[in-house]
């Protein structure tokens, strides 16, 4: 999935750095999580934690990391369904069509029948039909909440690779772009099964320290003041599938209780501060970025508050791996990954 400041590419890099300073280890949290990406690589080495703010990420974790296995739908054999990702994929028009408008959101709201293009109208209605059965499963017993989690995650998950958008949901195109033109499908997310109590929280990550304790933190926070949810609405609803007040041309929903403080430049500092002084960790990690609005070396100067003597150590990664390829070449701009090794847990 396309999402602001996807590590992907700086796995290895932070695992080199955990090996580099970690002799063992049980548990690692990502707090700031995302997509998952980070969380679900590491499910291999460690027990993992991994929270967001943002709801459509918690869905994505729920059903990746928290569910250790892929789920075996008994329940839905008895009516017939064997595979319900194949089932959603295979839907023939009339099946969709079938769905009553009052109950089409995307199609009423995010698409040409309601006035936007994030997603054609047959795209936007195989979203809604999918949707609301999962919804139905559910409330049915057909589907276990475990089973309901994974199969939103993988609905959530096929939606940006048609999506008429540049990379985030803050505008659409006015004309539609070729990757609309593919039939919408949900995605089999796959599964690693480490055999342990991996946990996902949906809660704001300062204070989620102060109530868990483990051996690695991995802090990702935004970089910039471009607040996720705005970027990242009609996932968000997808995953919460509530019916929203939609607000403006772009269709955005509230949010005004999901804004991050990492956002602004007069709460950044501030909180970052508060996150060091909860987390009960031996081995934090921050990732940031040359061009973030807290400054480096206000960032060190936290860090150096809460860390053994002579333990912050940073590592410079060039800008031009990550950057997007509509960028200019900025050589000055380095990703980092800074460690530190706190002091009195």
């Amino acid at each position: 999935m396309r999402f602001i400041g996807c590590k992907t590419l700086l796995l290895e890099n932070i695992h080199n750095v955990i090996k580099e300073h970690v002799n063992d280890g049980r548990v690692f949290c990502d707090i700031f999580s995302g997509t998952g990406t980070v969380g679900r690589y590491f499910k291999q080495f460690y027990e993992v934690y991994s929270n967001d703010l943002l709801y459509f990420s918690y869905v994505l974790q729920k059903g990746t990391i928290e569910l250790d296995t892929l789920p075996k739908f008994e329940k839905l054999k008895t009516i017939g369904i064997i595979d319900p990702i194949e089932y959603f994929n295979s839907c023939e028009n009339n099946l969709l069509e079938s769905l009553p408008i009052e109950k089409r959101f995307f199609q009423n709201n995010y698409a040409p029948n309601g006035g936007r293009m994030y997603l054609n109208n047959e795209n936007a209605l195989r979203v809604d039909f999918a949707r609301n059965t999962v919804e139905n499963w559910l409330s049915q017993g057909i589907i276990s909440h475990k089973e309901y989690f994974y199969l939103v995650a993988c609905i959530v998950e096929g939606i940006p690779f048609v999506s008429n958008i540049s990379g985030t949901y803050g505008a659409y195109h006015k004309q539609w772009e070729r990757r609309t033109f593919k039939k919408y499908e949900v995605i089999k997310l796959p599964i690693y099964t480490n055999g342990k109590q991996n946990r996902c929280y949906n809660e704001d990550g300062v204070k989620l320290l102060k109530k868990i304790k483990g051996d690695i933190l991995y802090i990702d926070p935004p970089y910039n003041e471009r607040q996720y949810l705005p970027n990242y609405h009609v996932l968000e609803t997808a995953a919460k599938y509530d019916n929203p007040i939609l607000k403006g041309v772009t269709g955005q929903r509230e949010y005004e209780n999901q804004k991050s403080e990492f956002c602004s430049l007069k709460t950044a500092l501030s909180a970052f501060d508060n996150l060091l002084s909860n987390a009960q960790f031996k081995h934090i990690i921050l990732s940031y970025s040359t061009e973030g609005i807290m400054p480096i070396a206000s960032i060190e100067a936290i860090m150096n508050q809460y860390a053994k003597p002579n333990s912050v150590k940073i590592y410079k990664i060039p800008y031009r791996r990550y950057k997007s390829r509509h960028q200019e070449n900025k050589d000055d701009l380095k990703e980092l990954l800074i460690y530190m090794e706190k002091k009195c847990i």
